[in-house]
């Protein structure tokens, strides 16, 4: 098949492309080409929402004049993502001049200097009311315009209230971090996103929106509740402990209260806990991909949580005598979960941890890719493998090592080299250890502080929690045990 041309609007804005060549480009590719939009870089949010806003102007206004496929944002052509779709023209002369129109434009040599500002505010003014083909670049506006240029907007005011009572008034789910997905018009199903969660009105189909926005096609719920102690707070199930963000929970049961049923705030309530789990429900899904909260017949989906680790259960355990029944089943006192790991060698070993990979809702299993044969030389890169692409969150990479220990030892800092050159060589965003043994505090020290170094995402699974979790994949356990 021949490759199909490309026309990045932005190299022709800094070419200076007159308006002969581009009616010449289209009139060679008439069948199709690929058209481009880099959206460029910014250290300040404001700016940042202001160019993914001109990709998705351009992009729309381009699309509307051919038929269009294959759109994607490409995050591996180097430090600009680059918007791009594949657009048979339909109209050329009209296409030629508007191609040309915002080359001009971009270039800053536009014969009417306010066509583009008035245009870009425009359609920032209509952008809800559009349906859009491409929604991901408006997700993508919104999400640095709520979460970051609100703030820098705010600084010029001389009194803050006055910029928020204007976003109160406007969009008044923006006040509380979230947004109408733009996506919701495609699908026809309502739903609000923030970079934590989502919510979804009781008339929308949260099975349907669930496939379609987050590649979760099967899942299936424990039931759970929630606690703090300490400060701090958590969901429990007879099969997981989670400690989750009461800032991110707030953020949505306030914007359901006060936005979409106009009740007075949570955080009047004396003993606000208390209300909201008699008010509420909570359920964990599999493997804690996700936590689902119903509250008024809205359900919350909460991404961001933390699993605790056998450790951080041990200790909860101790502090929490009121949920020392369910804490001490999660930890083994109670049933013997254990697993003879004398049974497998290396090679089973890597396939274990790439079944519990490819099972775990986080993660695109399509992605999943098993690096040679045990002790190979392979940098120490076992598997890899990217999580679920969300709105608003490009999907990350993580390198996940497998240590298979038989004898009595820890996994020490000392077993586990060159971890921060493995990182950088493969441009990870996450790094993950399954282990057959106990992590020695040394190692979690060691990745510890690489991980707040580089801001890196750790996922490490010692014999405790991968017990924990073969206990409730019966099926997968007696793959691998006799």
């Amino acid at each position: 098949m021949k490759q199909l041309k490309k026309f990045n609007i932005d190299e022709a804005a800094s070419k200076g492309i007159a308006s002969e060549e581009i009616k010449l480009f289209l009139s060679q590719n008439s069948n199709g080409f690929l058209f481009q939009k880099v959206v460029e870089r910014a250290r300040q949010y404001s700016d940042l929402a202001i160019y993914y806003l001109e990709a998705s102007y351009i992009c729309e206004e381009i699309a509307v004049l051919g038929k269009v496929k294959s759109f994607e944002i490409d995050w591996k052509s180097g430090y600009h993502p680059i918007a791009q779709f594949v657009i048979v023209p339909k109209k050329l002369e009209e296409l030629q001049e508007l191609l040309y129109e915002i080359s001009q434009a971009l270039a800053g040599e536009h014969q009417d200097e306010f066509w583009w500002p008035e245009s870009l505010e425009e359609y920032q003014e209509n952008i809800k009311k559009r349906k859009l083909k491409f929604p991901e670049l408006a997700d993508d506006y919104f999400a640095n315009l709520i979460n970051g240029a609100y703030n820098e907007y705010e600084s010029d005011y001389d009194n803050p209230e006055e910029f928020r009572s204007n976003i109160l008034k406007q969009n008044p789910e923006h006040l509380f971090g979230f947004w109408k997905c733009m996506y919701s018009d495609t699908i026809q199903q309502d739903f609000y996103v923030s970079s934590e969660s989502w919510i979804i009105p009781p008339q929308s189909d949260f099975k349907k929106i669930l496939k379609k926005h987050s590649s979760i096609e099967k899942f299936s719920f424990d039931v759970g509740s929630l606690f703090s102690l300490n400060g701090n707070y958590f969901v429990i199930s007879n099969n997981y402990v989670l400690a989750i963000s009461f800032t991110s929970l707030a953020k949505a049961y306030q914007c359901i209260s006060h936005v979409f049923n106009e009740e007075t705030s949570f955080y009047q309530h004396h003993n606000w806990l208390y209300h909201f789990n008699n008010t509420s429900e909570v359920y964990i899904s599999d493997f804690a991909g996700f936590i689902q909260f119903i509250v008024n017949g809205y359900k919350v989906i909460l991404w961001d949580q933390y699993k605790l680790n056998f450790n951080e259960i041990n200790l909860l355990n101790k502090d929490a005598a009121i949920i020392f029944r369910t804490t001490s089943a999660l930890i083994g006192l109670k049933e013997n979960i254990s697993c003879d790991w004398s049974q497998i060698d290396d090679e089973s070993f890597e396939e274990l941890c790439y079944d519990l990979i490819y099972y775990n809702p986080i993660f695109d299993n399509k992605t999943i890719r098993k690096m040679g044969k045990s002790r190979s030389r392979d940098g120490g890169r076992d598997i890899v493998v990217y999580t679920q692409e969300r709105i608003g969150n490009k999907p990350e990479k993580f390198i996940f090592q497998c240590k298979l220990i038989k004898s009595n030892s820890s996994l020490t800092a000392t077993k586990v080299l060159d971890i921060s050159d493995i990182i950088e060589q493969y441009e990870a965003d996450g790094y993950g250890i399954f282990t057959s043994a106990v992590i020695d505090s040394t190692l979690f020290d060691k990745i510890d502080k690489i991980a707040s170094r580089r801001q890196l995402k750790t996922a490490l699974s010692s014999k405790y929690e991968l017990e924990r979790d073969l206990s409730m994949l019966p099926q997968l356990k007696d793959r691998y045990f006799k």
